[in-house]
């Protein structure tokens, strides 16, 4: 069996060897093709990665520049919410059909505190995600908002709306801030789990 190690560097994500770039013009795409990978090799900020993900929601503009203005330089919630996440992800193993980026930020958002993992751990299984197997009764808004994000977001189904994220009554600071994370994994990969700082450095 062979294990594909491979990482990218910056140098290899270099914006003037890619064939969207012009060396008079610069960038000629609309959005840049490769971010993942730039995203891996450690090339992009969260402020780059939120901005390309989320451009034409004008709605969403002031909460966005408020959560990249406050980004605490990891996506996880804290070192709880990673250990969660990577307990899971060891029992279950690993699936390549099964394990997309839409699989694992919805993880992400459901692993995020002890309650809403103890509510959901059974949603996941060795064929995939299924939101129905979640323990309803009692849920707090902030549990239950998420879990609708996770439905969303996995099943391409309806969640929530671009209105719900941008009212603070209905997805509250930190339930917006693990749900733009958990978009920004879905888009990219789990190397968006990598991004490190607010800004480029």
């Amino acid at each position: 069996m062979y294990i594909n190690t491979f990482r990218y560097k910056p140098e290899d994500v270099d914006c003037n060897l890619c064939t969207e770039y012009k060396s008079k013009a610069g960038c000629t795409a609309c959005g840049c093709p490769w971010l993942a990978e730039r995203i891996e090799a450690g090339a992009v900020s969260y402020n780059d990665a939120v901005t390309e993900a989320f451009t034409g929601y004008p709605a969403l503009r002031w909460r966005l520049n408020l959560l990249m203005r406050l980004y605490p330089g990891t996506l996880w919630l804290d070192e709880a919410h990673r250990q969660r996440m990577d307990w899971l992800k060891l029992r279950l193993g690993y699936r390549r059909h099964r394990d997309t980026p839409a699989y694992y930020a919805a993880m992400y958002l459901l692993t995020s505190n002890e309650d809403i993992y103890n509510r959901a751990a059974n949603c996941f299984w060795k064929q995939g995600f299924d939101h129905g197997y979640t323990k309803i009764r009692g849920i707090s808004p902030h549990d239950y908002t998420l879990l609708m994000a996770a439905r969303g977001i996995h099943e391409t189904a309806d969640g929530l709306t671009v209105t719900d994220l941008a009212d603070v009554e209905v997805v509250d600071p930190e339930a917006f801030q693990l749900i733009v994370n958990a978009m920004l994994i879905a888009r990219y990969g789990p190397a968006a789990l990598d991004l490190k700082q607010g800004t480029n450095t």
